[in-house]
């Protein structure tokens, strides 16, 4: 998941602030790794979400996905981080099953 993002932190950020995330994807909570996976930033409050194809970040030296999000595209509230991972899986119609992970990013104010 994000690794800037702490269990049990909550972080808050004010509107206009532009986030910057680093994501690893790794076999953790995951059945198996996968290079097909897209992340969802969801807010609570204005009930908005950015999508941000794994094409559309920067890889790192150390393997982490890198992408920014802008606060003023998606207002005030709470913000969460979905994951979801495109894992090969021949028991499946379309030989893709879909994994999500869900966590807390931050609290963004006015």
């Amino acid at each position: 998941m994000a690794d800037n993002v702490r269990s049990g932190q909550q972080r808050t950020i004010y509107l206009g602030t532009e986030l910057k995330f680093a994501l690893t994807i790794t076999s953790e909570g995951f059945s198996m790794i996968t290079d097909d996976f897209k992340v969802v930033i969801k807010s609570t409050k204005k009930r908005k979400e950015v999508v941000i194809t794994k094409e559309e970040m920067m890889l790192d030296e150390n393997d982490k996905y890198l992408f920014t999000i802008d606060t003023e595209e998606l207002g005030i509230g709470e913000y969460w981080i979905y994951v979801y991972a495109y894992v090969p899986d021949e028991d499946f119609p379309d030989g893709l099953r879909t994994e999500v992970q869900k966590q807390q990013l931050c609290t963004v104010m006015s």
